[in-house]
């Protein structure tokens, strides 16, 4: 297995081990909702962004989780690269399509995680704002 299988596959674990616990502690176990956010917060257009961990991500979730996800937001995501983005999810079925969420714009962040704009201005970041309404534990945190 090269670095980047690697990589790949340590990304499904964190996800589907974050995915569990959230789900574990779901209001209705009947129905679980998670909504993800991704902090691409320097990542470069240079460095790119990985399809084969986005195809092992939907390989493991479709099957697996096919109706717990209500949304996932990724950001900072400049906007060419969320075109490159979207055209890549082209493997994504359409109704799991709508639920990403690819933007630079904080504002459309808030918007659709329900998150308050000025709260994330006074902590100083989408970081340190996480922290502060942080639930499941510091090791959730992935820096």
């Amino acid at each position: 297995m090269d670095e980047l299988e690697s990589l790949s596959m340590e990304v499904v674990k964190a996800f589907v081990l974050y995915t569990e616990t959230l789900l574990a502690k779901a209001p209705d176990p009947r129905r679980p909702k998670t909504c993800q956010f991704v902090d691409l917060t320097g990542v470069s257009i240079k460095q790119g962004f990985n399809v084969n961990i986005l195809k092992k991500l939907y390989a493991t979730f479709e099957p697996n989780y096919p109706e717990t996800l209500e949304k996932m937001v990724m950001y900072p995501v400049p906007r060419v690269m969320a075109s490159a983005v979207n055209v890549m999810l082209n493997f994504v079925n359409e109704n799991t399509r709508k639920k990403f969420v690819i933007t630079d714009d904080l504002l459309v962040v808030c918007k659709e995680l329900g998150w308050n704009t000025k709260e994330i201005e006074t902590c100083g970041s989408i970081n340190g704002y996480m922290k502060k309404h942080l639930k499941h534990g510091l090791s959730f945190l992935f820096e």
